[in-house]
C-alpha cells in the first residue's frame, strides 16, 4: 500500500535518515541489510527498509525516535498484523451499526 506522505511531518526524510543511521542501515528486528537481496520461496526479493511507527500513530508529528524503528518489509508487516486486525474489527463494528 502506498504511503500517504500528507500524514507525515514535513521533515520525514530527515527523520527517516536518522533512524536508518541509528539502525546501521539494517532491520532492527532481524538484522537484514537495506537494499540487500534475500530469497523467499525460491524468489529473490529486494529488501527496502521502512520506518515503522511502533505506536501505530503515523499522524503523531512529535513522535520520539525510540517509538520508530527501521524494519524490513517482512518484519514491518508482521509487527503491524495485530493493529491491522484491530482496525478491521473496528471498521466492521462501525459498518454494522449502520446496516439495517
Amino acid at each position: 500500500m502506498p504511503i500517504n506522505y500528507k500524514k507525515y511531518p514535513p521533515n520525514w526524510n530527515e527523520i527517516r535518515e536518522r533512524i536508518l543511521k541509528r539502525a546501521n542501515n539494517k532491520c532492527e528486528f532481524c538484522d537484514v541489510e537495506n537494499y540487500s537481496v534475500v530469497w523467499r520461496n525460491d524468489v529473490p526479493v529486494k529488501v527496502v527498509l521502512t520506518i515503522a511507527h511502533l505506536d501505530h500513530d503515523e499522524t503523531n508529528w512529535n513522535v520520539k525516535d525510540e517509538r520508530l524503528a527501521a524494519l524490513c518489509q517482512r518484519c514491518h508487516l508482521t509487527y503491524d498484523i495485530p493493529e491491522k486486525k484491530k482496525r478491521r474489527r473496528s471498521k466492521k463494528a462501525i459498518s454494522d451499526l449502520f446496516q439495517s
